[in-house]
C-alpha cells in the first residue's frame, strides 16, 4: 500500500555533530520518497561521557538556516518543514535539559537516551559482562525515571536504542518486561505524548534481529495510547523515509489508525 502523506519526525542534519547531511538534500530526498513533510531533530546531550564528541548545536542558528533554504527552495513549499531538536536524558542532566528547552522554541522535542551510567552503547562496551535481561532491562528503566522527572517532549525516541547495538541475538519484547513498559507508556499517556517507531533500529543487522516485538506497541494501545510517529534516525539521505510503508502497514495491522507529528509543539495527526 503507498503511502503519500507520511511525515518523517526524526532525522538529523549537519547540526547534528554525527551527520554531514544538507537541509536541501534532505528536502529534496523527502520529496522523491513522496513525504508530506519532514522534521530536523538534531542531537543535543549534556554530560557526554568523555573520549565522546559533543552532541550540541545553536538551535537558533539551526532555525535562521532552515528558514533561509525554505524561503529559497520551491521544494519546501511542497512539504512541511519543522526545526526540532532530540535531546538525551540522562538523570544528572534533567536540569539543564529543562532549561534549554525553556530558553527556545521548537516545533517538536524528542527525549531519548544515549548513554547509560556512563556509557555509550554504540560503542559496545556497554553491554560487557551484562546479560540481556540486565542490559536492556537497566536502559528502560533509566527511561522511566528520566520521563518522571523531565516532562516537556512530545515524543519518546528509540526506546528500542540498546537493541539496535546489542550483541545478543534478542531483541526487546513486552513478556520480559512487562512492568517497567507499562510504567513507562502509563506516564507518557497521561502526558499526551507519543510512542516513536524508529525505522533505523530495523535496518541495521543484516542477520534479522533486532525485530519490533507487536506486544508492545498493542500494549501501548491497550492503555490508551494512540500517538505513534514514524521516525527514520536518518543521518544520511537514502535513510530517510526508509521502511516507512512497510512499518505504517504493520502499526495500521495493530490497530493504529494515524501517525503523528508536530508544528509548534501541537500534534498534528497522519491518517495510516
Amino acid at each position: 500500500m503507498a503511502h503519500s502523506k507520511l511525515v518523517d519526525t526524526h532525522t538529523h542534519s549537519l547540526f547534528s555533530s554525527d551527520s554531514k547531511m544538507p537541509f536541501q538534500a534532505a528536502l529534496e530526498q523527502a520529496q522523491q520518497k513522496g513525504l508530506a513533510g519532514i522534521v530536523f531533530t538534531e542531537h543535543y546531550d549534556f554530560d557526554v561521557p568523555a573520549g565522546i564528541s559533543a552532541f550540541e548545536f545553536d538551535p537558533k542558528e539551526q532555525q535562521h538556516a532552515l528558514r533561509e533554504i525554505c524561503d529559497q527552495s520551491p521544494i519546501a513549499s511542497c512539504l512541511q518543514v519543522m526545526a526540532g531538536i532530540e535531546v538525551g536524558m540522562q538523570p544528572h542532566s534533567i536540569e539543564k535539559i529543562n532549561t534549554l528547552l525553556e530558553s527556545h522554541l521548537f516545533d517538536q522535542i524528542i527525549a531519548s537516551i544515549h548513554f547509560v551510567d556512563g556509557k555509550d552503547p554504540y560503542h559496545g562496551g556497554y553491554y560487557v559482562g551484562l546479560t540481556p535481561k540486565q542490559a536492556y532491562g537497566r536502559y528502560l528503566e533509566l527511561i522511566f525515571e528520566c520521563i518522571t522527572q523531565m516532562t516537556n517532549f512530545d515524543i519518546l525516541g528509540h526506546f528500542d536504542y540498546i537493541a539496535r547495538y546489542s550483541p545478543y541475538p534478542e531483541s526487546i519484547t513486552y513478556r520480559d518486561y512487562a512492568d517497567i513498559f507499562d510504567a513507562i507508556f502509563r506516564q507518557m499517556i497521561s502526558n499526551g505524548q507519543a510512542l516513536e517507531l524508529n525505522t533505523k533500529t530495523y535496518y541495521l543487522k543484516p542477520d534479522g534481529h533486532p525485530q519490533p516485538d507487536p506486544a508492545i506497541y498493542k500494549r501501548y494501545l491497550e492503555l490508551g495510547g494512540e500517538m505513534l510517529s514514524l521516525g527514520s534516525d536518518a543521518h544520511k539521505t537514502e535513510h530517510i523515509g526508509i521502511r516507512f510503508e512497510e512499518y505504517a502497514d504493520w502499526a495500521k495491522s495493530l490497530g493504529f489508525r494515524y501517525s503523528v507529528y508536530y508544528r509548534e509543539r501541537k500534534a498534528i495527526p497522519l491518517p495510516l
